[in-house]
């Protein structure tokens, strides 16, 4: 029996550096007072570098969970459920859209920095305001949430994982999502949502699950029924 690619091994140092990255740029991100365009607007403008360094690091977390994504499913897909099968799909749709939306970053640094606030924010809220951008963003960002939850729920089912791990997961976005928007939400909850993915990426890359054959063999309602004589 061949091992699946990604190896578990490159699956979880992805899956480390994604958490340590994302976490990253959530401390780096220099962000705005109250939840107004304008007042993002006056963060990035403020600190136009750091606004930069930390969409550079969102990005490339975002980039690092998509193989950690695919190694996942490859791991687990003989003996995947209906977490492995939903999860998977959310998150390598997810994982490989939001990187790019990062992008939107700089140019509403370059609207802070050119245009008059109450023109700046216009433009911004008008641009947010197309119906179809929500078939770019909603997918992303709901699927790269989601389906990376799912998938470490799928780990802790298939014994990749320890329980806590999903659990820890699932507190982090709550804190996030739970708490006004700004630093200490994602220092909290991102910090646990790093320390759970962290956790599963070390036993990926030590081995520490079921062996990969025993990974890889069929659930018994899988093998296919003897010919007729």
């Amino acid at each position: 029996m061949s091992r699946p690619f990604p190896s578990p091994r490159l699956t979880g140092v992805c899956l480390i550096a994604a958490a340590v990255l994302l976490q990253i740029g959530y401390l780096v991100t220099p962000w705005e007072s109250e939840g107004t365009t304008a007042s993002y607007h006056a963060a990035l403008a403020g600190h136009p570098t750091q606004a930069q360094i930390a969409a550079t690091f969102l990005h490339f977390g975002w980039v690092a969970w998509a193989p950690a994504a695919f190694g996942i499913v490859a791991l687990l897909a003989p003996r995947g459920g209906w977490l492995l099968k939903i999860g998977g799909t959310l998150a390598i749709v997810g994982t490989v859209s939001l990187p790019g939306l990062l992008v939107v970053d700089f140019y509403d640094l370059a609207l802070a920095q050119e245009l008059p606030s109450a023109q700046a924010v216009e433009v911004s809220d008008k641009a947010s305001g197309y119906g179809l951008q929500a078939l770019f963003q909603v997918p992303a960002v709901a699927g790269a949430i989601l389906g990376t939850l799912l998938l470490l729920f799928a780990l802790w089912r298939a014994s990749w994982a320890p329980a806590w791990v999903p659990f820890a997961a699932v507190a982090g976005y709550v804190v996030v999502f739970a708490l006004p928007v700004g630093l200490l939400p994602f220092a909290i909850g991102g910090s646990l949502t790093m320390v759970a993915c962290c956790c599963a990426g070390v036993r990926l890359v030590r081995g520490d699950g079921p062996d990969v054959r025993e990974t890889a063999k069929p659930l018994p309602t899988d093998v296919p029924a003897p010919a007729a004589a």
